[in-house]
């Protein structure tokens, strides 16, 4: 037990200091990333991205303002646009470029 009586803190849910996502978050991620995938690798991989670098930007705001933030706001909506951004912008920009054959 350790010295304030209550025993092991991540047994019990204590204040530890750690980052913790729910498993909503990860559902949410999921859904959306599978749907990107469902369209092309394109958009697979730009959701995918940016939900990373909003989780990366949760994280430094979380350790900025040393509060509780939730995890889905900004990796949500960046993933989200970025979904719609890709579809409607650089898939068909990248299907012309692949119309015709550049040699090197």
């Amino acid at each position: 037990a350790n010295s304030n009586g209550r025993g092991d803190d991540d047994a019990n849910g204590g204040n530890n200091n750690s980052i913790k996502l729910g498993l909503g978050d990860f559902i949410f991620y999921s859904v959306l990333v599978s749907k990107a995938a469902m369209y092309s690798f394109t958009t697979f991989a730009a959701c995918t991205l940016t939900i990373l670098a909003g989780l990366g930007g949760t994280l430094v705001l979380l350790s900025v303002y040393h509060a509780a933030l939730p995890a889905l706001p900004i990796s949500i909506f960046l993933g989200v646009m970025f979904y719609f951004v890709t579809r409607a912008l650089i898939e068909p920009w990248i299907e012309t470029i692949m119309v015709v054959p550049f040699y090197v």
